[in-house]
């Protein structure tokens, strides 16, 4: 889905819904990169992620919160606010600490995403 986004190419929609699926099913596994990829990915094409992707990938980013660098915070809250999404309070309460955690290490584009 990155790939798709960074060549600014919308891909089919049996690819997405196949992704879609076996990242609903892989999402224990996802690292605090690949939330904010996924998501990224999705806001920048403008395709609206399913309610089990998004549920999933939010529970998924609660548990691994604490490993969120501030590129990946940003990116992910970027990306509900684009996709006109309200994260959950626990998302909230978990990235909020962990940019306040890592706040010295936020870059200018970083610190605009997130706020």
């Amino acid at each position: 889905m990155w790939a798709f986004a960074t060549l600014g190419l919308k891909p089919c929609v049996s690819l997405v819904a196949g992704l879609t699926a076996q990242a609903v099913a892989l999402q224990g596994h996802f690292h605090p990169q690949g939330i904010a990829s996924t998501m990224w990915a999705l806001a920048t094409l403008g395709l609206k992620p399913s309610e089990a992707l998004v549920a999933g990938l939010t529970a998924q980013a609660v548990v691994v919160q604490g490993d969120f660098k501030p590129q990946s915070i940003a990116m992910t809250l970027w990306a509900f606010a684009t996709l006109g999404l309200k994260p959950s309070e626990a998302l909230v309460t978990g990235l909020t600490a962990q940019a306040v955690a890592v706040h010295g290490d936020f870059n200018p584009d970083g610190i605009a995403k997130t706020l």
